[in-house]
């Protein structure tokens, strides 16, 4: 019943925005509703602090590993474009050239 309740308090508050005073008045609460017993409450909060701050290094690595992959895509793109364009301009000179070599003759 300890993991589920502290599953559901982790879950309802949202647990990268989770701060030490909101959980120790979440923690609180419980208390005075007869939820968990009083001396559970600094285990509690501990593991409920210790679990924020998890969640917030894995969002972190996970938001840096997401943009390093939409720079490296970019850059592809970017790349891609490049090449692309360096053809169509290869293109445009051969055109003129031959045009210019038709209108000589």
């Amino acid at each position: 019943m300890f993991e589920l309740l502290e599953k559901l308090i982790l879950a309802g508050v949202g647990l990268a925005m989770l701060t030490k005073e909101k959980a120790e008045k979440i923690i609180d609460s419980l208390v005075d509703k007869g939820q968990i017993k009083a001396k559970d409450k600094k285990a509690m909060l501990n593991r409920l602090l210790k679990g924020t701050e998890k969640l917030d290094k894995d969002l972190e690595n996970k938001v840096r590993e997401v943009s390093l992959n939409v720079v490296k895509n970019s850059q592809k793109q970017i790349d891609a474009l490049h090449k692309k364009l360096a053809q169509m301009e290869q293109s445009l000179k051969a055109q003129k050239k031959t045009k210019a070599a038709g209108s000589k003759t």
